[in-house]
């Protein structure tokens, strides 16, 4: 039914609006929650890849540090699986993950568009 309805999967599609939700925080759009009080910008680095394996899963500690674009943020320190999952901490590592032309974009349709397309 999702070929057929042209659907991603669920699991990427919490993904996308879950990035589109701290592209709004990150750009001031939810007066709710100041990005000032949950989001820290991570200082400049050089960029690291991990590897990745496509016919296994893995937790590589370097996933954790890795800031593919100039608008990433610290990820907190976690230790329980209920905090390592939060909206927060998953989606901040995410967004790290993310190039910068994505997290550079102008507007949230524009930051929609090249989700998408990345």
């Amino acid at each position: 039914m999702l070929k057929h309805l042209e659907l991603p999967p669920l699991e990427e599609r919490r993904k996308i609006n879950r990035l589109v939700k701290l592209y709004k925080v990150a750009e001031g759009l939810v007066p709710a929650i100041p990005a000032s009080d949950y989001l820290k910008p991570a200082r400049v680095k050089r960029q690291i890849k991990a590897k990745q394996y496509s016919d296994c899963v893995t937790s590589n500690i370097i996933d954790k540090q890795v800031i593919n674009n100039d608008r990433g943020f610290v990820v907190k320190n976690s230790n329980s699986s209920q905090f390592k999952n939060s909206f927060f901490v998953k989606t901040v590592l995410e967004w790290n993950h993310l190039d910068s032309r994505v997290v550079h974009a102008e507007t949230v349709e524009g930051f929609k568009a090249a989700l998408h397309f990345d």
